[in-house]
């Protein structure tokens, strides 16, 4: 077996950099303005004051730190996507690769991420469990919705991975596959 392979995945886009600096700067410093105003008019306590801001810190860093956590790996014969707070692992065996395809989910968009099941989701970034328009259900790292390997999985399940080469990734699974099979 050889060392993991991890594919090279599209990097966040403007949108969800954008939700990551409204709720990472604004949200915070519009809550700690509103507090000092009422520290300032009602006489609050200080003490409150700091615990809510560290509330507020910590649930914005609960949001904000996970997307930074995204990758997809291979080692010849599992396929390992971490996609925020979710990761799945099958083997390539359990994949149906003649189905598989690259699709752009703005044309094709019956499979687009539709309701979250398990799922972190922002403009830009689609992470975890869903159901897809098309009414199936779907693990997702969905980054570029141009550039999305679709790999159906034998639970019934769809897999949707942005890669910046998902032809080449696809490739990559088809060889395997065909390398096990000879085995």
């Amino acid at each position: 077996m050889s060392a993991d392979r991890r594919f090279r995945l599209p990097p966040l886009g403007k949108a969800p950099m954008l939700f990551a600096g409204i709720m990472g700067v604004l949200v915070p410093l519009g809550i700690a303005v509103g507090l000092v105003l009422t520290l300032r008019s009602e006489g609050a306590n200080l003490w409150v004051i700091l615990a809510s801001q560290v509330a507020v810190m910590v649930i914005t860093l609960a949001i904000l730190l996970p997307m930074l956590r995204r990758e997809v790996s291979f080692d010849d014969r599992r396929i390992r996507a971490k996609a925020t707070w979710y990761t799945r692992e099958a083997g390539v065996e359990q994949f149906d690769l003649e189905q598989a395809r690259v699709i752009n989910l703005r044309e094709h968009t019956e499979y687009r991420p539709l309701l979250k099941t398990n799922a972190m989701s922002m403009p830009g970034l689609h992470a975890g469990h869903f159901r897809l328009r098309n009414k199936a259900r779907a693990f997702c790292l969905v980054s570029d919705p141009t550039r999305v390997l679709m790999l159906p999985h034998a639970d019934g399940t769809v897999w949707l991975l942005s890669f910046e080469s998902p032809r080449a990734v696809l490739s990559v699974l088809r060889e395997a596959r065909e390398r096990l099979a000879r085995r």
